[in-house]
């Protein structure tokens, strides 16, 4: 673990390690550890792929404080690999309505397009960070035969809701916006609610699995649009 100050009341505490569900794991454990034991001192604790961003109270502890006693935490594997998940399911549709660039990652990748369908759609998703935009997930780590590059000329209109792939990770967008991951699908439920006391209803350290629907599946939901339910696994 590293260190990093960055201003009177912020430090950065980063992970040298390989990216995965482990990590995101630890990183989440530790987290949920610092707010759990500095309560209010701790103004905000923010997650991201392998690093944490905490920002205290310094008019009631200060920053070397602060850093002398998380130096200080100790976390067994055993607390955080046996931790408990939330598992978000949530509705894609893969219809060519949505899946902009399917043909173009079928042909890259040399796999048909069901085939990508069925590979994005097989595995358990770490959420493993948000931003760029509030409530956009980031999601990994993908199977390795659908690893690709991001588009070498971005889209300036991604619809609300597209799912994308670049690199080993998969992406959702909450709205639209431009963007340069490659568009495989959509889902019709929301992401992010600013009026809602928790806007976004996962958190860093969740799980996210997708299901396939139709494209009359995903209208019907459109219009009546909600939280995905969850699982605890």
């Amino acid at each position: 673990m590293n260190y990093f100050i960055l201003n009177e009341d912020s430090f950065l505490i980063s992970w040298n390690e390989e990216l995965g569900s482990d990590l995101t794991q630890k990183i989440s454990f530790f987290k949920h550890e610092v707010e759990h034991r500095f309560g209010s001192l701790i103004i905000e604790c923010v997650q991201s792929i392998n690093s944490i961003l905490i920002k205290v109270d310094i008019n009631e502890i200060s920053i070397d404080q602060t850093l002398k006693k998380i130096k200080n935490i100790k976390i067994n594997p055993k607390a955080y690999l046996n931790r408990k998940n939330k598992l978000w399911e949530i509705p894609v549709c893969y219809d060519e309505n949505f899946g902009f660039d399917l043909q173009n990652l079928s042909n890259s990748l040399s796999i048909s397009k069901n085939q990508i369908i069925e590979l994005h759609k097989s595995k358990v998703y770490d959420l493993l960070s948000m931003g760029f935009l509030p409530g956009f997930l980031y999601l990994g780590l993908t199977d390795n035969k659908l690893y690709c590059e991001r588009k070498n000329n971005p889209s300036m209109n991604i619809s609300k809701g597209s799912i994308g792939l670049a690199l080993n990770q998969t992406c959702i967008y909450p709205r639209k916006s431009p963007g340069g991951w490659n568009i495989i699908g959509n889902s019709p439920i929301n992401f992010f609610d600013i009026n809602s006391k928790n806007p976004c209803f996962a958190t860093p350290g969740d799980k996210i699995k997708f299901y396939e629907i139709s494209f009359s599946e995903h209208q019907n939901i459109k219009n009546k649009p909600k939280i995905p339910t969850y699982k605890i696994s």
